[in-house]
């Protein structure tokens, strides 16, 4: 009786603790909607800003170069020379001008491209918070099921002792009074407990199973969020870059994305802590458990 008073006493301890890790899962799984929700506000930002590099830009009758051949003094043909460098430059501007626009053009669709990376990685979001709901969820079935076994054991181990007694002492009276030819003696009664039909180290093992899964999922999902601050970063930089858009993607950055993303760590990381304080079964509990004769429990 002494091991499943221990065992009880293990479960009696983890039960609070195990309550607060699912209360905190099913919260996490809000967060990480918020976090999807306010990442998917970044597929508006350039649906919403008109790009002046897609209009058809007006065309422009080029210059009419000058005819030199035709020229018959030297000083018209040193005026249409002049007249042609002067071309000539502005023509250099406009290239430069042209090749600015396409760099500049080049790096909004980077960026477009960027934005979108960041929005579709959120989609595993959602995945690992219900999974470590759902793995929550299991470590407080498996505790219950500690509970109720140790608990069922201690009942029928009572009723055990009550029933052999009851039975040695009826097989006892009958013999001592005679009356055997009257009445049958108590026999043939199975009621030991037959080994590996109940297994409390069993249950236990699934538990931390299933803790060991939690945790795993909750570094999982921990690290997913520290790569989305990374990309965060990225795409703030990449902004920078570019007028009449780097306002409105800083806002939504900082305004919607990182506090939620910073909130889902910190949730995470606390979630974490508390699997981690949970305390084991004693590894000398843990052996007796293994070896002891199922009828002694």
């Amino acid at each position: 009786m002494g091991i499943l008073n221990d065992v009880g006493q293990w479960g009696a301890e983890n039960l609070p603790k195990v309550v607060e890790v699912v209360k905190k899962a099913a919260k996490l799984v809000g967060i990480a909607a918020s976090v999807v929700d306010a990442l998917l506000k970044g597929k508006t930002i350039f649906s919403e800003d008109e790009n002046p590099q897609t209009s058809s830009p007006q065309k422009k009758t080029p210059p009419k170069r000058p005819d030199i051949m035709g020229q018959s003094d030297s000083q018209s043909r040193s005026s249409d020379i002049y007249e042609l460098q002067q071309s000539i430059d502005q023509s250099k501007k406009k290239l430069t001008i042209i090749e600015e626009k396409n760099e500049l053009e080049h790096r909004r669709i980077q960026l477009q491209i960027d934005v979108m990376e960041l929005v579709v990685s959120s989609s595993t979001f959602e995945r690992f918070s219900n999974n470590i709901d759902l793995h929550a969820a299991n470590l407080q079935i498996h505790l219950q099921a500690i509970q109720n076994t140790a608990g069922l054991l201690g009942d029928v181990n009572r009723q055990r002792t009550a029933i052999k007694a009851l039975m040695s002492t009826v097989n006892h009276l009958v013999n001592v009074l005679g009356v055997g030819d009257r009445v049958d003696k108590i026999e043939g009664l199975d009621i030991d407990i037959h080994p590996g039909s109940i297994s409390i180290l069993g249950a236990y093992d699934a538990f931390q199973n299933t803790r060991r899964l939690l945790l795993h999922e909750i570094d999982s999902f921990s690290e997913a969020i520290q790569e989305q601050l990374e990309r965060v970063e990225n795409v703030r930089s990449a902004a920078r870059h570019i007028p009449g858009i780097s306002q409105k993607v800083s806002s939504w950055l900082e305004e919607s994305v990182e506090p939620k993303l910073i909130d889902a760590k910190t949730h995470a990381k606390e979630l974490r802590g508390g699997l981690i304080v949970m305390p084991r079964l004693e590894k000398a509990l843990r052996q007796e458990l293994k070896s002891v004769k199922q009828d002694a429990l």
